[in-house]
């Protein structure tokens, strides 16, 4: 019924509308918030991000998905990123995800992390680390529900803002 799929150049018109449903809100994860781009230049951005080719400083590679229906409608949008650097370890994570405002509070982030989660599986992560800023409840209750154990809370001194940090055990 939901699956996740790698971006390609069939779904522009239904990401458009994706984006559209976000309105003036920033995006979630800010890896699809790339309002800017053209669609094919977000999929060239995608498989680069992916390949590790030319990633700016500071960056490691990750696999994009946009989470779908049975009616290949966009709901939401996954980011995995292979392996930590310091500063996912400390405050972002492995996976990023977001699901459109109109679709919040069905329960869908929770089978989107769990499609996730299995993603990072086959990517051969066998310990992921999901955050979120501790105001986020929906998000900590998402990431609780797929076997997320708090580690310790940390603050974000760019964002200004609590993040806990949870670790998933996959093997």
């Amino acid at each position: 019924m939901y699956k996740l799929i790698k971006p390609t150049k069939e779904y522009k018109e239904k990401y458009l509308d994706y984006v559209k449903d976000w309105g003036d809100q920033s995006m979630t994860p800010l890896t699809s918030d790339i309002k800017e781009m053209e669609y094919d230049e977000l999929l060239n951005y995608f498989y680069q991000a992916e390949h590790d080719i030319n990633l700016p400083r500071g960056y490691v590679p990750d696999s994009n998905y946009f989470f779908i229906d049975e009616n290949n409608e966009i709901l939401g949008f996954v980011n995995i990123r292979h392996y930590l650097n310091d500063i996912l370890l400390r405050i972002r994570g492995h996976i990023a995800y977001g699901i459109k405002p109109s679709k919040r509070g069905q329960g869908l982030s929770k089978i989107m992390l769990k499609l996730a989660l299995e993603k990072a599986k086959e990517k051969g992560i066998n310990r992921v680390l999901m955050v979120c800023d501790k105001s986020n409840r929906a998000s900590a209750k998402t990431i609780i529900a797929n076997g997320g154990i708090l580690e310790n809370e940390v603050y974000d001194v760019t964002d200004h803002e609590i993040i806990q940090r949870f670790w998933i055990d996959l093997s």
